[in-house]
């Protein structure tokens, strides 16, 4: 073996593969809990290793080498492959003693996850969950590790994550029994001109419903925003709002609220993502085993 290559451990590939993956040391050295310095240090190494320069400054971006993205690539499986071989032959969930983070919206925490969470407790009763919030920045929890998995209504389509679509849900109309618009022809002009409720889940995401108004030439303008869908039980009783969310989430707040099919198509999706280098994990396919098996079973 050369070498240069007796000094280079799990670590550091590692620590190049979260610099690759974030495009910067300083937000790698974050997310590893560490100093820049530390960051920089285990890189120069790597470049004197492999005598390149793996990643090159272009204005205020660094940009990875040809070389470096082909050892990010092999790196990759190196740690994927360690990680699935530290786990026993006869995988036991019951022996397992570790955490597994999930970044879920309130759609999937709705509907997925209190059976999941049930199912984990009886059969790995000493994994720990942390459960987070993820919507428009899912894919950079999965980069950095923040997430082992993520439920989101987002598309995500980036080299290094994998994705898998679960179910999608409905849009309903939510509104007090005594709002005009719980009776009588809902036209999607009449919607559009109500006095709307708007869950907001990222300033930069909206949610399909205003855009299936928006392609006929509808645009809602909210009188209430807010980025609790649990403010709908409070706000919405006795008033004139109407709110449009997702059928399973809106169940939740019948029958002191009446709902109606949304005027316009559209429906809330969830899809479940994993980096790659939890592809192979015998502990990270049980869990989306699990999350897969309780999709199909919504979907029915």
């Amino acid at each position: 073996m050369n070498k240069a290559l007796q000094r280079i451990d799990f670590a550091a590939l590692e620590t190049l593969c979260l610099v690759y993956r974030l495009r910067s040391f300083t937000a790698a050295a974050e997310a590893l809990n560490i100093k820049q310095s530390s960051v920089s240090y285990t890189v120069e190494r790597l470049r004197r290793s492999f005598s390149d320069p793996l990643f090159v400054r272009q204005g205020n971006q660094i940009s990875p080498t040809d070389r470096c993205i082909e050892l990010v690539e092999t790196a990759e499986r190196i740690l994927a492959d360690i990680e699935r071989t530290s786990h026993p032959i006869e995988f036991d969930p019951g022996s397992l003693e570790t955490t597994l983070s999930i970044s879920a919206t309130y759609l999937s925490r709705s509907v997925l996850l209190p059976k999941l969470v049930s199912d984990l407790r009886r059969e790995a009763p000493r994994l720990k969950i942390d459960l987070i919030t993820g919507f428009t920045n899912a894919n950079k929890q999965l980069r950095t590790g923040a997430a082992d998995v993520a439920l989101s209504p987002m598309t995500i389509n980036e080299s290094g994550l994998y994705g898998k679509f679960l179910f999608e849900d409905p849009y309903v109309c939510l509104m007090d029994p005594t709002n005009q618009l719980a009776k009588g022809t809902f036209t999607p002009e009449r919607f559009a001109a109500a006095s709307h409720m708007i869950i907001h889940y990222g300033q930069t995401w909206q949610p399909p419903f205003r855009k299936a108004l928006k392609d006929i030439g509808h645009v809602i303008n909210p009188t209430l925003s807010t980025a609790n869908p649990e403010d709908v039980g409070l706000m919405v009783p006795g008033t004139d709002l109407v709110v449009t969310m997702p059928s399973r989430i809106a169940q939740q707040f019948t029958p002191q609220l009446v709902f109606r099919p949304c005027p316009v198509p559209a429906s809330a999706q969830i899809n479940c993502y994993w980096p790659a280098r939890h592809n192979s994990s015998s502990l990270h396919i049980w869990l989306r085993e699990k999350i897969f098996l309780i999709a199909s079973e919504e979907k029915e």
